[in-house]
């Protein structure tokens, strides 16, 4: 399947389950109608988002105090969709480290500390991270078996593919600074193989490559917490996006051999079927059920 058959199936997916579980009517612009677009009132309403158990409109609001069409009513766009994937693993830690010891491939995760969506480190003025807005959509912290710390970085993606360096932009003249954030944090991490840099800066692979970065800064930046801490760049997209499987087993072979472990791919698909593996209760079962009728094509 290629991108566009897969983005026209999303599509078409996505306006099924709208008109059958929400409503018929869609957002009408100045030149268009949408169909995969609510309405503002159900997008205002939380109606993108599971609505059964866990709160998880309210968590959207306590993060984002107020309504954005894109986030919240574009139901082929990724930004709602870690609320809905991620919210509920913070009502049961226990949950939580289970389905994340699978994903990992080992049982070495001993206590989930803390979940947040939508997550960036705040700066101080010795603090400065990559020094631009790049962000988690979730990020996880846990205490290790060995009792060392550990930090999962984690971004969602839905219909996206990789977009393009805006000519001029801060972005643009970040990447490039060989004195700034991008290239010491390359450097001091250690994990990638020599002279693969210009590659990283590419349309194809920058993104992965910043948030991969903000996972390591951190362990640079706060090394006092996160001495000998594990940490882990994780990307969850659905199997029919191929272009993240593509895009991430290229950036796979970019990494030092020893740190290949440090990246991962997690299809929606594998995560559903992990959870359901580890759900504690009918409650996380409906919610599973959610998660397969609204985005598996």
């Amino acid at each position: 399947m290629t991108h566009a058959e897969f983005k026209k199936a999303a599509e078409k997916h996505q306006v099924e389950y709208k008109e059958k579980y929400i409503n018929k009517d869609y957002r009408k612009f100045s030149n268009k109608s949408v169909k995969y677009w609510l309405t503002d009132e159900d997008g205002k309403e939380g109606k993108i988002y599971y609505d059964k158990y866990f709160d998880i409109f309210k968590a959207v609001r306590e993060r984002y105090p107020n309504f954005d069409a894109m986030r919240d009513s574009n139901m082929l766009r990724s930004e709602h969709i870690p609320f809905n994937l991620f919210v509920p693993l913070k009502q049961n830690f226990e949950f939580c480290k289970k389905v994340f010891n699978q994903i990992l491939g080992n049982e070495f995760i001993d206590k989930i500390e803390k979940i947040e969506i939508e997550y960036a480190p705040k700066k101080t003025k010795e603090k400065k991270y990559l020094n631009d807005r790049t962000s988690f959509d979730a990020y996880i912290e846990y205490t290790c078996t060995d009792n060392l710390k550990g930090i999962i970085g984690i971004e969602v993606k839905y219909t996206e593919k990789e977009y393009e360096l805006e000519e001029g932009s801060k972005q643009e003249k970040d990447i490039n600074d060989k004195t700034g954030k991008y290239y010491s944090v390359t450097n001091e991490s250690g994990i990638y193989k020599p002279n693969v840099i210009e590659k990283l800066k590419t349309d194809l692979f920058r993104q992965i490559w910043r948030n991969h970065l903000l996972a390591e800064s951190i362990l640079i930046e706060d090394k006092e917490k996160f001495k000998h801490a594990h940490s882990h760049s994780l990307i969850f997209y659905p199997s029919g996006n191929a272009h993240f499987t593509e895009v991430g087993n290229k950036y796979i072979e970019m990494l030092a051999d020893d740190k290949k472990d440090k990246f991962g791919l997690v299809t929606f698909e594998k995560f559903i079927d992990i959870c359901r593996n580890c759900k504690p209760n009918n409650e996380f079962e409906e919610w599973i059920n959610y998660l397969k009728d609204r985005y598996i094509i």
